[in-house]
């Protein structure tokens, strides 16, 4: 059996029922993520409006923002690299998803500002990264020097 769904709505004034295919409502499509008891289960929401869908979009990419931010200010040269490489992959994973996702909603002047505001703090997190490999100093012909910390303890 094909699986239909349908928006049912009443015209106050003609008292007509409009019947609306769900599937085919173009808008900002959400699926909720805790299932509340004793409460009707909601398995699909779409935002219709643009601008509050402009809005949650904006609001959401805040937050990821703020995260990215707050990451790239605790780590420094002597953060362990996987750290770092988990904000550089959490940078470069909003941004395919403001380009793939968000871009249709935003508009052209905030999504190209949201790509150029990551596309930043990519380039910051790939200095750090950068800076932390190269930790152990080399010498020209190839040969490199262990740090402090990474002598001590070595030895007979």
């Amino acid at each position: 059996m094909n699986k239909m769904n349908y928006y049912l709505h009443k015209d106050k004034k003609t008292g007509e029922i409009v019947y609306i295919e769900f599937d085919k409502i173009k808008g900002y499509p959400i699926t909720p993520k805790k299932d509340i008891n004793d409460a009707i289960k909601v398995n699909k929401i779409v935002f219709v409006n643009p601008s509050l869908s402009e809005k949650l979009i904006r609001k959401k990419i805040e937050i990821r923002f703020r995260y990215l931010l707050k990451a790239l200010t605790d780590l420094d040269e002597d953060s362990d690299s996987g750290d770092i490489r988990k904000s550089l992959m959490d940078a470069e994973r909003l941004k395919l998803d403001l380009i793939n996702k968000y871009v249709k909603y935003l508009g052209n002047t905030y999504g190209s500002l949201s790509i150029k505001k990551v596309q930043i703090i990519i380039n910051q997190l790939r200095i750090k990264l950068y800076a932390s490999i190269n930790k152990r100093r080399f010498i020209g012909d190839g040969l490199y020097y262990l740090d402090d910390e990474e002598y001590r303890g070595r030895g007979r």
